[in-house]
């Protein structure tokens, strides 16, 4: 499902980060001033969705300005290209079965983000490498 506007990894990192700072800087003295001068439930709650919101926060700022430098772009997220498959794991979908759609299969469950072009793909290189006994 394709969808209707995709950011670029740009846009979400400094998205990310200016929400983060919105919260830390904005929001949050506020929040922490009210529960200590009124801690009344609701505030409580308030300051509890805050933290919450700021936690999720940092963690999306993290996650966009470690793979900054990922060559992916942010519609990929979710595939793995055949590149990222270590050889081992490839000989022990092989090693598993006789079969090459057991193996295909095998390597799918290894790898949920891999397509079934790519795994066949790799499983038939291996299978070249190892000569016709596999």
């Amino acid at each position: 499902m394709a969808e209707w506007w995709v950011p670029s990894r740009r846009v979400e990192r400094w998205g990310q980060t200016i929400g983060l700072v919105l919260l830390v800087v904005v929001v949050g003295p506020s929040t922490i001033h009210t529960v200590a001068t009124e801690p009344t439930t609701g505030n409580w709650v308030r300051l509890a969705i805050w933290l919450f919101a700021t936690v999720g926060f940092a963690y999306g700022t993290v996650q966009a300005w470690r793979t900054r430098n990922n060559p992916q772009p942010a519609c990929w997220e979710g595939t793995t290209a055949p590149t990222e498959i270590p050889a081992d794991d490839v000989r022990s979908a092989l090693a598993s079965t006789d079969d090459r759609i057991p193996a295909i299969k095998a390597l799918r469950e290894l790898h949920p983000g891999l397509g079934l072009k790519d795994a066949m793909d790799l499983i038939d290189a291996q299978r070249g490498e190892q000569g016709p006994h596999h």
